[in-house]
């Protein structure tokens, strides 16, 4: 009996300290940095119509970027110098908007109130990535107009950090790639004549389709906790003339893929907001977790030898 009591003691002792190296665990980061490094592929476009301009091409000079990429590329039409282009732009925690041209709040928290502390802490959406197109109205080089008007790759160098001076790198995520495709869509007198889908009823919307995989979310381990980040669309404010009118529009298809509507103003620009936010999660280490497991042997052998008894 005295045996079993000792055994049984014994293995309540290593529960008790597998348990307290689990409180032990810091508490987690108060606050993270984190920078965004994204651009273009080169871009593939199809059909004859409308033209890539690659002499307006704006080359990443982010050397933490992926090599090669482009902050900004253009197509034309048949009424050269006029031009539509496309523009990433990324953020880090430092420099990340506040506000949308309109005024509209890009920074929240985990329950979308408004964040104003100036902190990227746990639970809070922050932009870091905005692409904005500029659209003018293009004459044709003749032909039907090919959709999609073109595919590019979107690659990016996420780093995060345990300060807000992003001083401590904590995690640099491999680089992602993301493929995007645009549909120019015909300008017609009715939103009759719009083909397919034009939630914004402008003559006619624009469409961008994204595949959502390039906004799975990815995770890291640091002093006992796990950070679990996500990734979110904001719709963006879109301008007519330079003065701020409606926003574009984000569906999430049934089929995995993202479409973004914006509308055809002339000119006119719209845009799209990337935001992330993270939750941590306490992580035993794996010395408490072997803890743990002996003293569950420990108290199922006790028992046994208990019955036996």
């Amino acid at each position: 009996m005295m045996k079993t009591m000792i055994k049984t003691a014994g293995a309540a002792s290593l529960l008790a300290m597998a348990v307290a190296g689990t409180s032990a665990v810091a508490a987690p980061l108060a606050e993270l940095g984190f920078s965004q490094h994204a651009g273009f592929g080169e871009p593939t476009f199809f059909g004859t119509s409308l033209q890539y301009k690659p002499a307006s091409d704006v080359v990443n000079t982010d050397p933490l970027a992926p090599a090669g990429t482009l902050t900004s590329f253009a197509w034309e039409g048949a009424n050269d110098p006029v031009e539509s282009s496309i523009a990433i732009v990324s953020y880090n925690n430092g420099n990340a908007p506040t506000a949308d041209l309109d005024g509209t709040p890009l920074r929240y928290t985990s329950t979308f109130a408004v964040d104003g502390d100036g902190q990227w802490n746990e639970g809070d959406w922050w932009v870091i990535d905005t692409i904005t197109q500029t659209n003018r109205t293009l004459t044709t080089l003749g032909g039907a107009v090919v959709d999609p008007l073109w595919v590019v790759d979107t690659l990016a160098n996420l780093r995060i950090y345990a300060d807000a001076a992003r001083t401590d790198l904590a995690y640099a995520d491999p680089t992602t790639n993301n493929s995007i495709s645009f549909n120019e869509t015909l300008n017609t007198s009715t939103e009759a004549a719009c083909a397919g889908l034009n939630p914004l009823e402008t003559l006619c919307d624009d469409i961008f389709t994204a595949s959502s995989d390039a906004f799975a979310p990815v995770s890291f381990v640091r002093d006992g906790y796990r950070y679990d980040l996500s990734f979110t669309l904001f719709a963006g404010t879109s301008t007519d003339n330079g003065v701020p009118s409606g926003t574009s529009e984000v569906v999430l298809n049934p089929d995995g893929t993202i479409t973004v509507y914006t509308p055809e103003f002339n000119p006119g620009t719209s845009s799209i907001h990337v935001a992330m936010s993270y939750m941590a999660t306490a992580v035993p280490e794996p010395s408490v977790l072997g803890l743990f497991g002996a003293g569950m042997l420990a108290l199922g052998f006790a028992g046994r030898r208990r019955k036996k008894a």
